[in-house]
């Protein structure tokens, strides 16, 4: 029995286990759950949703209220792994991960007012243009041909271009990165095994050479681009180090890339099993902004966040103790029924709270306008372009995965509206 089969019969018996002595468990292992697991998340919900994990060694939060207050309380849940205490089994980075995405105030406060820098409003209205125009060839070419892996060839292409673009690396580069980012994505995973990390590790030091090469060229450049940007404040030395922007270059081109590349594919299969909702935005045009937020509210690209807890706390009357992992189940909190209305119905005119796909508080994700006018753009020049689109092929799967909801292939015939 190879290694990722043990663990799935583990896992399941484990999560046996649980479910009798608990009510619920979560396995993220199991088949079933990556393909769908929001009838899980249900289960949590109702029966155990501060759920004492024995299978990943850590809390699970399910609910919406719980979700949101945890992940703004930084006073008391910590994203540094520092704080983890022996049973946060599945947190555990290797000792050379570094990012800003581990830390807490002051250090992520400072480095945060940097990556701002990146998202300023001008910079972003400029960067439409280029949106804009890749949506349309990408479109074009894929109505030219009649079929189209929407993943690959329009939803992974868009991200790519635009990340190029905001960081400043010309798009004939396009091939190292389209194979470094999903490399060292891979790091974020809970399943993650030795031999994916190990690649994880060696992707994350080629892309930081890489941006530590450019920073050190573009230090006195008036450029507009992130890393221009960056290499000033470098050289101005009183906000972030060589080493910090080079990290910050790198996640923002890994997160950039894997969670819009997921909204636009999560967000056409939403649109394609619910064909009286696309026709609405057809017809409806001025709803895309609403239409963009229930594709990451129904079906988030990132289904999963975490933290460590820093003191001792009771919720729900579990209490969690000082270095117990927490992991936060955002796809749960989305379809939790306490905060959204009929939460399991996908209607891209929804009126409610904010969903958790971007986070909360101050970990808020810096790129949550850039994804939407990337997600808005595609599906525009879509629905305007083409007078049917439908899948084409067998039933899309799910890629494994713990942490990113991500189309292995979405395979559709599209056809030119006359």
């Amino acid at each position: 029995m190879n290694t990722h089969r043990w663990k799935l019969a583990a896992a399941h018996g484990v999560g046996l286990w649980e479910t009798v002595s608990r009510g619920a468990t979560y396995n993220p292992l199991s088949p079933g759950v990556v393909q769908n697991p929001y009838k899980v998340y249900g289960v949590l919900r109702r029966r155990s949703p501060v759920h004492r994990s024995a299978i990943l060694g850590s809390w699970v939060l399910t609910r919406y209220e719980d979700v949101v207050a945890t992940a703004k309380d930084h006073g008391r849940f910590s994203n540094d792994p520092g704080w983890r205490g022996p049973t946060a089994s599945v947190l555990r980075p290797a000792p050379d991960d570094y990012s800003i995405l581990l830390m807490d105030p002051p250090d992520h406060s400072r480095l945060r007012r940097v990556a701002s820098s990146a998202f300023a409003r001008a910079r972003l209205a400029a960067l439409n243009k280029v949106i804009v125009r890749t949506a349309a060839e990408l479109v074009a070419r894929a109505l030219g041909r009649g079929t189209v892996d929407w993943i690959a060839e329009v939803a992974e292409p868009l991200s790519m271009r635009v990340m190029l673009k905001l960081i400043g690396i010309p798009d004939h580069e396009r091939g190292r990165w389209a194979k470094w980012v999903p490399q060292r994505a891979r790091l974020l995973e809970m399943i993650a095994t030795p031999g994916e990390r190990r690649t994880a590790h060696r992707a994350g030091a080629a892309m930081r050479r890489h941006f530590t090469g450019l920073l050190r060229c573009r230090q006195g450049s008036d450029g507009d681009d992130a890393t221009s940007v960056f290499a000033r404040q470098v050289a101005a030395g009183d906000e972030i180090s060589m080493a910090e922007a080079a990290d910050m270059l790198s996640v923002l081109m890994v997160a950039g890339n894997e969670t819009t590349t997921n909204l636009i594919g999560n967000g056409m299969l939403a649109l394609l099993r619910h064909p009286e909702q696309m026709q609405r935005l057809r017809e409806e045009p001025a709803r895309m902004p609403e239409a963009v937020d229930e594709m990451l509210r129904f079906d988030s690209p990132v289904q999963t966040d975490f933290r460590i807890a820093k003191a001792r706390s009771t919720l729900r009357r579990q209490v969690i103790e000082p270095g117990d992992g927490v992991i936060l189940l955002t796809g749960s909190a989305n379809r939790d029924e306490a905060a959204f209305t009929n939460p399991d119905v996908f209607d891209i005119a929804r009126k409610g709270p904010r969903h958790t796909s971007f986070g909360h508080g101050i970990h808020y994700c810096i790129g949550a306008e850039l994804a939407r006018m990337e997600a808005g753009a595609i599906f525009a020049e879509a629905l305007r372009c083409a007078d049917r689109i439908a899948l084409h092929g067998d039933e899309p799967r799910y890629r494994p995965s713990t942490v990113i909801r991500r189309l292995a292939a979405l395979p559709l015939r599209v056809v030119r509206r006359h």
